[in-house]
């Protein structure tokens, strides 16, 4: 062999482990005693599925291994009765109403004594020759007829006796987050009572006090009004 011929070695192959952000990699880097042919090493990155954040998110947060340590921790968790339960009605019905096709019912004669309640309901006002008004039951449509939930509006007095009762009558319980209002605030910091109503949390108060009810209860909210005479 010549001088200037060019004595070639084997590559060696070197692997190591690095991270670049929340990217986990693994780095090859192939180097060579061979100036002329490889001047500089090469390096290949081949990124993993997951990020760290990822990785942490998917199973230190998993829903299922946190009900794991809680059951080691504490024991099974028990349903609290107490909350979800119905409670019973105080107030009965003093007179039956008779409704018009439109919703109006008129209220109970000057014969029939109304008894003094916490709470109170004023009718809709402004209507010709100061006739009657409504009661001020509303039914709400939303998300294309898919969303059906009734608002009771202008209650004044006992809130949360007025909730009481109105849970009896609709055989309502307080819900798996309670009675949600404005100030509710969600695991993420968010408004609870801003997404609405549904199965599991069927009663909120909204911003204003309008009371939102789960489902179209129309009916039977405005029945149960006019039969305590308002």
């Amino acid at each position: 062999m010549s001088l200037f011929g060019v004595v070639r070695t084997a590559a060696r192959s070197t692997p190591a482990i690095g991270r670049i952000g929340h990217a986990n990699f693994f780095a090859i880097t192939s180097s060579s005693n061979n100036i002329v042919n490889n001047p500089t090493p090469q390096t290949t990155s081949i990124r993993s599925k997951h990020s760290a954040t990822q990785v942490k998110r998917l199973f230190k947060n998993n829903p299922a291994r946190l009900r794991i340590l809680k059951k080691q921790e504490g024991g099974a968790p028990t349903a609290d009765k107490s909350s979800s339960s119905t409670p019973e009605r105080v107030y009965p019905e003093i007179f039956q109403p008779t409704f018009l096709s439109n919703g109006w019912s008129a209220p109970p004669p000057p014969e029939v004594e109304i008894p003094e309640y916490p709470f109170r309901i004023t009718r809709t006002a402004g209507k010709p020759n100061n006739a009657v008004g409504f009661l001020p039951v509303y039914r709400d449509v939303r998300v294309h007829g898919t969303k059906r939930t009734t608002l009771i509006r202008s209650v004044q007095g006992d809130i949360p006796t007025f909730l009481s009762e109105l849970r009896a009558v609709l055989n309502l319980s307080t819900g798996k987050k309670g009675i949600l209002t404005s100030a509710s605030t969600g695991k993420h910091g968010g408004g609870e009572a801003g997404r609405g109503v549904n199965a599991q949390n069927p009663i909120r108060i909204r911003t204003g006090g309008a009371i939102e009810v789960n489902g179209d209860r129309a009916k039977e909210i405005k029945k149960w009004l006019a039969g305590l005479g308002f």
